[in-house]
């Protein structure tokens, strides 16, 4: 019979060698084939010893990451997905159009009819704010219904009633194409 891999390794079952093991601090047998590292772990008649200075550091990285958290709420937030981006509600105009199916094609047409729209709205706005990359960004909320609501984004002041209610009359000019469920169609004005 060839020799195999596990016929190498030692075996940890104790050896049945006739003796019991009555008292407390009696040696298991079988126990002198652990390394000394591997008895010194155990205690008597309980499992693996904590480490305590590993506890210790444990604890100090949770109570300071918990100082930190209740310090700053948003602060883990704004790390991971960067500021915040201010959303300004619009009211939006109900279009008496025919809907269109709700294809890619035709979000991406009804996009391009808006957008020269909406950026004659905004001419004239002094406090108008853009985002990082200098866009104007807009989104228009549709279900099976039709429009729910229009919104802009990352505006810090409050939009004046001209532009807001000239920005939602042209999102909701437009025939939206519309979904079976619930939709954020998000664009930026060019």
């Amino acid at each position: 019979m060839p020799w195999k891999y596990s016929d190498g390794l030692s075996s940890f079952k104790p050896e049945d060698d006739g003796e019991k093991v009555d008292k407390p601090g009696q040696k298991k047998p079988g126990f002198e084939r652990f390394s000394p590292w591997v008895t010194q772990g155990f205690r008597r008649g309980a499992g693996p010893q904590g480490r305590p200075l590993m506890r210790m550091i444990a604890l100090l990285v949770i109570i300071s990451g918990l100082a930190w958290g209740s310090s700053r709420p948003n602060g883990l937030k704004r790390a991971l997905l960067g500021r915040d981006h201010a959303r300004v509600v619009l009211p939006i105009g109900v279009s008496v159009d025919k809907p269109q199916p709700w294809t890619q094609e035709n979000v991406r047409d009804t996009i391009a009819q808006v957008q020269p729209l909406g950026l004659l709205c905004l001419q004239g706005w002094e406090g108008l704010a853009t985002n990082a990359e200098g866009k104007i960004v807009v989104e228009v909320v549709l279900n099976a219904e039709g429009a729910q609501e229009a919104a802009i984004y990352d505006q810090s002041g409050p939009v004046p009633d001209g532009v807001a209610q000239c920005l939602a009359g042209a999102l909701g000019s437009v025939a939206w194409p519309l979904p079976a469920q619930r939709q954020a169609v998000t664009f930026p004005l060019k």
